[in-house]
């Protein structure tokens, strides 16, 4: 790869950084960083709910998600209880306030890709909704 490839593939990062407002301190104008509410769709919707899983498929050091996820418990929008099996471990889940939450940022989300695409013919979305699925599939994994 050339450096003028590489330099097109970071300005289409900062491009879609900037499009999904993603350096926002509040995540689509919640009390909530991205990284929180990543973590309350990951933990309700994608069955992730142990904190070891929530490290691996969002690689984040495990300290600080410990401390997120003591900042969410204290806000009241996640519990934690021990496993069954193994008292150590905890298992995550969210309060009735944190899927109250959740369900404004998928309002939100929603709103904001259907903003988005507004002006674009069904033909053009389904081209881009092709090429992202060629980049999920084509692009390499990151390795630890």
């Amino acid at each position: 790869m050339n450096s003028q490839d590489i330099h097109h593939i970071r300005e289409f990062d900062r491009f879609y950084t900037r499009i999904f407002r993603l350096t926002d301190k509040y995540h689509l104008q919640t009390t909530l960083t991205l990284l929180e509410a990543r973590l309350l769709l990951e933990i309700a919707e994608n069955g992730y709910n142990t904190a070891n899983q929530l490290v691996q498929v969002l690689r984040v050091d495990k300290g600080y998600l410990s401390r997120i996820l003591k900042r969410l418990e204290e806000r009241g929008l996640l519990a934690q209880t021990p496993a069954e099996l193994d008292k150590r471990s905890k298992i995550l889940s969210l309060t009735d306030a944190g899927n109250e939450q959740l369900a404004i940022i998928n309002q939100r989300s929603d709103e904001q890709v259907r903003s988005l695409f507004t002006n674009l013919t069904g033909s053009e979305t389904k081209q881009v909704i092709s090429a992202m699925q060629f980049i999920e599939e084509h692009v390499t994994k990151i390795k630890e």
